[in-house]
C-alpha cells in the first residue's frame, strides 16, 4: 500500500469529520438523551465496534442500546493531559463491567473522543501498530502518539492550513474558508490528522 502523506490524511479526516463525526458529536451534545442515543448507535457502526457491546447484557438489565455507556459519559468531567489515561481506564473498566467484561479499550477511547476531542486519543490496533506499543497498554500508547505528534507537528499543521484551497475535493465544497481555517487550527482536528496517518500506516 503507498504511504499516505499527512495532506492526503488531513482531507481524509477533514471529510470523515463533516460527513459522519460532526454530526455525531453535535447528537451527543444535545441535552435530549434521544438524541445522544442515537449519536452513539450510529457512531458504532460508523467506528465499527457495535459487535464489541452484546445486546443481551442491556436486555438483561431491561436498558437501552448503549444505555451504560451513555450513563459513563454524562458522568465525565474534568478531563486534563494529566489524567486522561486514567479516564480511559476508568471508563473502561465501567464499561467492561456492564457487558461480560469485554475487552472495550478501543471503543472506549472512540466514544471518550467523541464527548470530549482533545486529550483524548483513539486507540485502535493499526495506529499501536504503527505507533510499536504493546497491545492494551493506553499509557504506552498515549505517550507515543504525543511523542510522535511532537515530532510531526508542523508537518501537520501545514497540511492543515492547505485544506482552504482543495475544499472543491471536500463533501462540504461550499464552506467558507474562515470555517476551515477556525476548523483546522483546533488541537483535536490535527490530532486526528495524526490519527488516520497512524491508522494508514498501521494497516498498511
Amino acid at each position: 500500500m503507498p504511504k499516505q502523506t499527512f495532506d492526503y490524511c488531513a482531507l481524509q479526516f477533514l471529510n470523515q469529520w463533516l460527513g459522519k463525526e460532526a454530526v455525531y458529536c453535535k447528537l451527543l451534545a444535545s441535552s435530549e438523551l434521544e438524541n445522544q442515543r442515537k449519536a452513539l448507535v450510529k457512531a458504532g457502526g460508523h467506528f465499527r465496534v457495535a459487535r464489541n457491546l452484546p445486546k443481551k447484557f442491556e436486555t438483561a438489565g431491561n436498558l437501552y442500546r448503549y444505555q451504560p455507556v451513555l450513563d459513563m459519559l454524562n458522568d465525565i468531567c474534568d478531563v486534563s493531559s494529566s489524567n486522561v489515561t486514567d479516564v480511559v481506564d476508568q471508563a473502561r473498566n465501567r464499561i467492561s463491567d456492564q457487558y461480560g467484561g469485554r475487552s472495550v479499550l478501543s471503543l472506549t477511547t472512540k466514544f471518550l473522543w467523541l464527548k470530549i476531542k482533545s486529550p483524548v486519543r483513539i486507540y485502535d490496533k493499526q495506529a499501536r501498530i504503527a505507533l510499536k506499543t504493546a497491545d492494551g497498554d493506553f499509557v504506552a500508547f498515549n505517550d507515543a502518539f504525543s511523542d510522535r505528534y511532537a515530532k510531526c507537528e508542523k508537518q501537520i499543521t501545514e497540511a492543515c492550513s492547505n485544506l482552504e484551497n482543495v475544499l472543491s475535493y471536500s463533501v462540504q465544497s461550499d464552506m467558507k474558508k474562515s470555517e476551515v481555517k477556525n476548523l483546522v487550527t483546533e488541537q483535536w482536528f490535527k490530532e486526528r490528522v495524526l490519527d488516520v496517518y497512524l491508522w494508514n500506516q498501521g494497516n498498511a
